[in-house]
């Protein structure tokens, strides 16, 4: 912090101000939930004599703001690895899923605030269900993070008034330019993999969207993006077994926001608001059409450097003092990474013969620790290998192999406790087919971002007090108190030296209020009465 002592002259209230739009934090909580439920083998699976391994993902699909309150709707992904129960011991795998409504206390928060959600699964058991061999019983630790934030205008003082002694400090914001949110309607065409049978019925489906790139132009941002489908379904045949199949594709569109100028950042936020699939046409069961209902909201943002003022004294000047909450960037780093895997054809799938194609099903970051000035991170990336099967009649056949990832990215700066934000994009991807084995060659970019929440009391105004004494209905003794209802603007310190009262005075007769640097319009808070004269 500087100290800034402006010159002795007639003192006079005309400082300069700089006007910020910023992304205020209103509110923040985290809160550990339980979701239990039950998962099924499919029909088409054998049965399970021994569990290997479990993986489980987490996807919001829903958020509601209400007052002081954010209801949060999701689901868990769970995959289960397992040795099949049959002489062969053969390995297995299947995939379900549940879902979860639980809410989160955000004091301060209210319906049309923005809102950011963080899903965490910390633990997960799985139980054989006692009356069928087929079912598990689960047990699911979340953690769920929310940060309640509201775009606000704020005229900062960056002059200190004339007379005056300033306490100032330089501090990088994220300056809003613009922001604006719009419904897509997304679709595609797609058909049933020749392993799976056909579409009878449709029982659920999923859908996750991930943002993959987004360039800022004029008045505009334009984004790619890939959607993530899993279709759980009624097989078209005598038995009706229940079978899944996933499948991703990709889209591009724009939002318009005015001020936006390129090499601006755009934080992007997307939300899923309905996902239909259905046979396309309504009655072809080997071919699918699938229509989504996207929300996207892009802030569009640039970095400014700002000298602020935290405190005016010695002069008669009164300061305004706002509780600045914002989330601060403290660095960003990219590291490439090459990542290889060899492995044999998996079973029951036929050898292969040619390598027809490969592509990412999805990408997951599921660890990622920070220490000083690094970022370790862990994930995986799932790749799906289309290929002709060494058979006679040359079949395709598809197979889907998860290759693992850990790396580190430099960002100066960071420290442990921090927030940071980690995006991997495959950037380029190969396999073929070479001595009995299939190898997978991936190029990923890393990027990590950290920001950490920081929180000033800077001045947003001043005024000059009048010479009159408070008036005040009641007399008030010295060592007493009166109640005084607080106004927009108002902080525990500007109240108390309306009164005559120092902070220390004020906080001492305010023992209820857990954080004395944020009380809000409408709140009753005690004043000291002090000795006259």
């Amino acid at each position: 912090m500087d100290t800034t002592v402006a010159p002795t002259v007639a003192p006079t209230v005309a400082p300069g101000t700089e006007r910020l739009r910023v992304n205020m934090v209103i509110s923040e909580n985290t809160v550990q939930t339980v979701v239990r439920g039950k998962i099924s083998v499919p029909d088409a699976k054998p049965d399970v004599e021994k569990v290997l391994s479990t993986d489980k993902t987490v996807s919001v699909k829903k958020t509601e703001v209400l007052p002081d309150k954010v209801v949060v709707e999701g689901t868990i992904n769970i995959q289960v690895v397992y040795v099949a129960f049959e002489p062969a011991q053969s390995v297995h795998h299947f995939h379900d899923q549940l879902k979860f409504t639980t809410f989160v206390d955000v004091p301060g928060a209210m319906p049309g605030m923005d809102v950011d959600v963080n899903v965490t699964v910390e633990d997960v058991s799985i139980v054989r269900a006692r009356k069928n061999p087929r079912d598990f019983d689960v047990s699911a630790v979340l953690e769920v993070m929310v940060k309640v934030t509201e775009v606000q205008d704020l005229d900062v003082i960056t002059q200190c008034p004339s007379g005056c002694t300033c306490d100032t400090e330089t501090i990088d914001v994220d300056h809003v330019v613009g922001s604006n949110s719009r419904q897509v309607i997304i679709s595609d065409v797609f058909d049933v993999p020749e392993e799976k049978p056909p579409v009878e019925k449709i029982l659920d489906v999923d859908a996750k969207v991930e943002i993959t790139e987004t360039r800022v132009l004029r008045n505009k941002v334009i984004f790619d993006g890939t959607v993530t489908l899993q279709v759980l379904y009624v097989g078209m045949l005598p038995d009706q077994p229940v079978h899944q199949l996933h499948h991703t594709f990709k889209f591009s569109d724009f939002v318009d926001v005015p001020g936006a100028m390129q090499d601006m950042d755009v934080r992007f936020n997307v939300m899923v608001e309905n996902v239909d699939v259905d046979m396309a046409g309504g009655d072809d069961p080997d071919q699918l059409q699938a229509d989504i209902v996207l929300k996207l909201t892009a802030n569009v943002v640039e970095s400014r450097k700002v000298k602020v003022i935290t405190n005016i004294r010695n002069c008669s000047v009164e300061p305004t003092l706002t509780m600045l909450r914002v989330d601060s960037l403290v660095g960003e780093g990219t590291q490439q990474v090459v990542v290889k895997d060899t492995f044999s054809t998996p079973e029951p799938k036929p050898d292969v013969q040619k390598v027809l194609d490969t592509t990412v099903d999805e990408t997951k970051i599921t660890e990622k620790k920070i220490l000083r000035d690094k970022i370790i991170i862990k994930g995986f990336v799932d790749v799906q290998i289309v290929y002709v099967a060494a058979l006679p009649d040359q079949p395709v056949h598809a197979m889907h192999r998860r290759v693992n990832f850990n790396t580190f990215v430099e960002v100066m700066g960071a420290r442990e406790g921090m927030d940071v934000d980690v995006k991997v994009d495959a950037e380029f991807l190969n396999s073929y087919y070479e001595s009995c084995h299939i190898h997978v060659e991936l190029v990923i970019k890393v990027t990590a971002r950290v920001t950490e929440s920081m929180q000033r009391q800077i001045v947003t105004s001043t005024s000059v007090p009048t010479t009159q004494a408070p008036v005040t209905t009641t007399p008030c003794p010295p060592g007493g108190t009166f109640d005084y209802i607080v106004k927009s603007g108002d902080t525990l310190y500007s109240i108390g030296r309306t009164y005559g009262a120092s902070l220390a005075e004020m906080k001492e007769v305010n023992p209820q209020l857990a954080n004395p640097n944020d009380i809000r319009p409408g709140m009753v808070v005690k004043v000291p009465c002090v000795p006259k004269g």
